[in-house]
């Protein structure tokens, strides 16, 4: 059977999600329709349709709709498979051209979790993404927190869990990349440095509690994607280490004591169980899926957002309770988030879309 993904956005964990299930194995072929310059987060070997687009807009929409026809027209794919908010809109065209094959949906986190406070904009963005996900034979949900969001607002359509997961360790690992500091406690951050990710309130609060604990050292890997983050001041402990290729990133992993996840919103955080497979323990907020990721006091902590929690959770930090999570953290990594799982239940999805009516 042939898939056509048709994805608006290509990068971040949409690209890692890509490049995951490409690998799906039996007859399964997949086709990937994406804009040109998202084309080089996606693995080599995936077979790419790249197509010119000048960015997020009505522009950019339309281009993903044309990409997306000429995709249909030249491949004759059996199941289309769309991905994250924008090419919703490719699929309304698509059912309004008349076409009723087999379609899949998934959001990569809903739209709507962006709006923290509620309000009017949350509101249009729910009915309009709520609406739109009916248009597709199942709606795939990556955690338990975005399926809870779509049942709670009456989002549309025969939505399923199919919650994500990581490739085990890539490359070797030391563990030794901070040994020059045993006693220190190292926590690490990956990810942008915008506004969902929250780098600017670890920040803040590692800069007030590091001026009490002089063991602590925070190594920042990441850069600015998008145009709503801060730049990077950094306090006295803490390093800025830019991108770090998929081959060091494990050893990273695991020569810290922790990851700390502070995003403001997440669909998932694959941050999470790439940690979780090299031992070590996260310590995140209390938002979106994450607190559903990580069992506290046994393969992390979780802090609240609001007030001083985070402040609280580093100052009470302790090395070797820490060093105590590390066999559990590995256990839940291969219990719950392993790709194997993941590629199983999407190949089983596959197979009952290809033998139910249209």
């Amino acid at each position: 059977m042939k898939i056509l993904h048709i994805c608006e956005t290509a990068i971040g964990g949409v690209a890692s999600y890509l490049n995951l299930i490409n690998d799906i194995g039996g007859d399964t072929t997949n086709v990937f329709v994406v804009p040109q310059d998202h084309a080089k987060a996606l693995d080599a070997e995936l077979d790419v349709r790249p197509y010119l687009s000048p960015g997020r807009g009505l522009k950019g929409i339309w281009a993903n709709i044309k990409a997306t026809k000429q995709a249909i027209r030249a491949e004759s794919p059996d199941i289309i498979f769309f991905h994250s908010s924008f090419s919703l809109l490719a699929l309304a065209a698509v059912r309004l051209g008349g076409d009723r094959r087999a379609a899949i949906y998934c959001a990569h986190g809903w739209a709507a979790s962006m709006f923290e406070g509620g309000g009017l904009k949350r509101w249009l963005v729910q009915r309009l993404e709520g609406g739109l996900a009916g248009l597709a034979t199942r709606v795939i949900n990556i955690s338990e927190s975005d399926l809870r969001l779509a049942k709670d607002s009456r989002y549309r359509g025969p939505h399923i869990l199919v919650e994500n997961g990581v490739d085990d360790t890539i490359g070797e690992t030391t563990g030794a990349l901070f040994a020059s500091e045993p006693d220190a406690i190292h926590l690490l951050f990956v990810g942008r440095h915008d506004r969902q990710k929250g780098l600017d309130l670890l920040i803040e609060a590692f800069a007030k509690v590091g001026r009490e604990r002089q063991d602590l050292r925070l190594h920042i890997v990441g850069s600015g994607v998008r145009s709503d983050g801060e730049a990077v001041d950094l306090p006295e402990g803490a390093s800025l280490s830019g991108w770090i290729s998929q081959a060091e990133i494990d050893d990273w992993y695991a020569s810290s004591d922790a990851l700390v996840v502070p995003s403001r919103w997440e669909g998932f955080g694959l941050v999470v169980p790439e940690a979780f497979r090299n031992g070590t323990p996260v310590i995140c907020s209390d938002r979106g899926a994450l607190p559903s990721l990580v069992e506290p006091d046994r393969t992390g902590k979780v802090f609240s957002l609001e007030g001083d929690d985070l402040e609280q959770c580093l100052r009470s930090l302790d090395k070797v309770e820490l060093q105590g999570y590390r066999a559990s953290c590995r256990a839940a990594y291969e219990a719950r988030f392993t790709a194997a799982r993941v590629r199983q239940q999407i190949g089983d999805l596959y197979s009952s879309l290809m033998d139910a009516p249209a």
